[in-house]
């Protein structure tokens, strides 16, 4: 059985990382903290991906976008995100211009377990903050049992 993760792709190589991060790196499965930006990308989003008892939990902050600018797909075991955050184009007089504020297109793609509902995934997006819910089946689902512990 393979072993899927909802975290991102990412392959971007690090060295300033320690032997201990690429220890548990081989241990839990490919690191991917930053994101990839591919072609002429400059805008990715962070994320935040959390296992609860019943389902799975992504959100992105996502602001100066609108339900207009976002995209999900669910397809061949995999989620994907895709959206553009525009530039605003702006006259601006005299010497002086900065802009550190990023746009583009982004895109993110998470795999997915083989416990999701994928015809039951949710999206809602509220004050640029984007809530995605993968509900677990029924058998991937955690029961909890006390396990007794005997003497000698």
């Amino acid at each position: 059985m393979a072993i899927k993760t909802l975290l991102p792709n990412a392959r971007v190589s690090r060295p300033w990382r320690s032997p201990l991060d690429h220890l548990v790196d081989a241990f839990l499965g490919e690191d991917s903290r930053l994101p990839v930006l591919s072609g002429n990308a400059a805008f990715a989003p962070r994320i935040d991906v959390k296992e609860g008892d019943v389902s799975y939990e992504i959100s992105a902050e996502l602001p100066g976008l609108e339900e207009k600018d976002i995209e999900i797909s669910v397809a061949d075991g995999s989620l994907v995100l895709r959206g553009e955050k525009g530039s605003n184009s702006e006259e601006k007089e005299g010497k002086y211009y900065r802009q550190e504020r990023i746009y583009g297109r982004f895109e993110r793609t998470f795999h997915l377990p083989d416990g999701v509902e994928a015809d039951e995934i949710e999206a809602k997006f509220k004050n640029g903050v984007l809530a995605i819910h993968l509900p677990k089946k029924e058998e991937a689902k955690k029961v909890v049992r006390q396990v007794e512990v005997k003497a000698g």
